[in-house]
């Protein structure tokens, strides 16, 4: 049987099994991981704790956790770990579970398996298709970083005095990163 090689779509993502891998699409090639590791979803809870409870009682937006399809273009389709979406601008996340154009803030929390994929090409992707802001947690490290874009490239945002981390798209949005890595062995 002769099989001709072509960049994936959103399309063949749909038709892949339920296996309990995590299935992206980045510039056509398949990335598949397994269920990450649990200080991985204990940073997770936490900043969607941190991100929710700011969010919600201002009204400013909402913060989703994965499984999300975010498809950023016919063959970059990624499965972030949250998402934020500014309240004016809800309607982008479609109620078949996928969104479709950029969200506000887009949140990687690294995995040893997914580390390189998060740090350079998702950042390049996210970059690409103008993601104002680009969280990466770093468990191991216990790291938070904020990235900014500015004229296509994203620059690390500086702490406060008190080590705090702040979101110009959200204005009082501020991270304390010792509460992001709370709870941690």
């Amino acid at each position: 049987m002769n099989s001709e090689l072509r960049p994936l779509t959103y399309d063949d993502l749909l038709v892949m099994p339920d296996d309990g891998y995590r299935r992206e699409v980045i510039g056509g090639e398949l990335k598949a991981n397994a269920t990450p590791p649990r200080d991985h979803q204990e940073v997770v809870s936490n900043l969607c704790w941190i991100l929710q409870r700011f969010l919600r009682p201002t009204g400013l937006g909402r913060v989703f956790t994965h499984p999300i399809d975010l498809c950023l273009g016919r063959h970059d389709i990624v499965q972030p770990d949250l998402i934020v979406i500014g309240a004016e601008r809800l309607d982008i996340y479609e109620s078949e579970g996928f969104i479709e154009a950029p969200p506000d803030i887009v949140v990687e929390v690294l995995s040893p398996q997914t580390r390189g994929i998060d740090l350079i090409r998702k950042s390049a992707l996210y970059a690409r298709t103008s993601v104002p802001e680009y969280w990466v947690a770093d468990p191991f490290r216990r790291q938070l970083g904020v990235f900014i874009l500015q004229a296509a490239e994203y620059a690390r945002a500086e702490p406060d005095a008190d080590g705090w981390l702040a979101s110009p798209k959200f204005a009082g949005l501020r991270v304390d990163p010792a509460e992001v890595f709370s709870g941690l062995d």
